[in-house]
């Protein structure tokens, strides 16, 4: 242990809040306090959000924690509701779309990188209200990624007619 607390304890509503292209970010455990390890990040999508097909640098695990994401992993598509897990390995292309009205996931990632690239794509969020969040910046998004190691592969791979929003 390099100086870091030996526990980290964060309520429901507590973490670090940004706004990421219309998605809000909880920051639970930063990359930092595992000395880089992994992250855990808690990502709210309204209704008809994707991210773009993209890959990490990292193994990642999604907790569905409420409503349902369509997820899309190096071609194939798989549905999950709350309580359902999908781990992608490193190097992966994939996609995220919230099908219902509010998707929440708590996403692990090891080495833990997610919170920095939010941080450095998003802004902060002062309220959770999908209302309140700044238009998408995808010019700051491809810097982030370009600094943390995310590959954005191309637009999300899901019907046109599902998507309402988009993360770049």
């Amino acid at each position: 242990m390099t100086g870091r607390q030996d526990r980290l304890a964060v309520a429901r509503d507590e973490g670090e809040s940004l706004w990421f292209n219309n998605a809000h970010v909880t920051i639970k455990v930063p990359g930092e306090w595992s000395d880089g390890a992994f992250s855990l990040v808690e990502l709210a999508m309204p209704g008809g959000r994707a991210t773009g097909l993209h890959s990490d640098p990292s193994d990642e695990a999604l907790l569905v924690l409420e409503g349902e994401l369509l997820v899309h992993v190096d071609g194939i598509e798989h549905r999950a509701t709350a309580g359902d897990t999908i781990a992608i390995a490193r190097g992966v292309a994939h996609a995220l779309l919230a099908v219902t009205p509010v998707a929440r996931v708590l996403v692990l990632n090891a080495p833990g990188t997610h919170d920095r690239f939010f941080r450095l794509g998003g802004s902060p969020a002062a309220t959770r209200d999908f209302a309140d969040a700044p238009p998408p910046d995808f010019e700051r998004t491809r810097a982030a990624a370009e600094q943390v190691g995310v590959t954005l592969l191309g637009p999300p791979p899901f019907s046109d007619q599902t998507i309402d929003q988009t993360s770049g």
